[in-house]
């Protein structure tokens, strides 16, 4: 995902998702494998060859994999960023744990970083170099954003926890005006699409290829 821009008091966020949330599906752990099964695969920005989307002026392209990463808790996603092809430039990689907040009623997926990500480079494919990873090796993503999930029609609506990202709102008026628009990030099985952040007005949209 693009986000990597990462908080307020429980109650702000029950506050900003209470509404939205309750006239959803409750949340269960199944719920949590469903949404984490969702991130996992290969997507790119580069439109269908059969569509008359032109390609963007930066293709991208996120390879992501569930994996086994016990100090996260049950259901973690890594995943990597390249550019230009799947075997491109790495611009990022990240891992991503998802967990079911029983108070909101909503699932929480926050970022984590390593300190030896060239030796995780494609665990994508072979997560055995994950065993390596020490517990104390990994952090929240400094400046990365907490996302709230809940389900929706197609798939599972994300809204920005406020104040945990630049992008997120910060005050409470504002994270309600948020809530109650577009969610910040959408997914379903065939593609996951991020809303203009940051000043931008072109949401960008990850193709599911496999």
């Amino acid at each position: 995902m693009r986000f990597k821009h990462a908080v307020l008091p429980l109650a702000l966020a029950l506050g900003v998702c209470g509404a939205r949330a309750a006239e959803t599906p409750t949340m269960t752990v199944a719920s949590v494998a469903d949404l984490a099964s969702l991130f996992e695969g290969e997507f790119t920005t580069l439109p269908d060859r059969g569509g008359a989307t032109p390609a963007p002026p930066q293709v991208l392209y996120n390879l992501a994999k569930r994996v086994r990463v016990p100090a996260l808790g049950q259901e973690v996603v890594y995943a990597e960023q390249h550019e230009k092809a799947p075997d491109g430039p790495m611009l990022w990689q990240r891992l991503y744990a998802f967990e079911l907040d029983h108070d909101l009623g909503l699932i929480v997926m926050k970022p984590y970083s390593f300190g030896n990500g060239q030796q995780l480079a494609g665990a994508y494919s072979d997560p055995t170099p994950l065993a390596k990873l020490e517990p104390a090796a990994l952090k929240p993503q400094a400046d990365g954003c907490i996302v709230l999930w809940h389900r929706s029609e197609a798939g599972f609506d994300g809204v920005l926890k406020p104040g945990s990202c630049k992008d997120a709102p910060a005050a409470p008026k504002a994270a309600a005006q948020s809530a109650a628009g577009a969610p910040a990030i959408t997914v379903t099985k065939t593609d996951y699409t991020e809303q203009p952040q940051g000043g931008s007005q072109t949401p960008i949209v990850f193709r599911r290829i496999h």
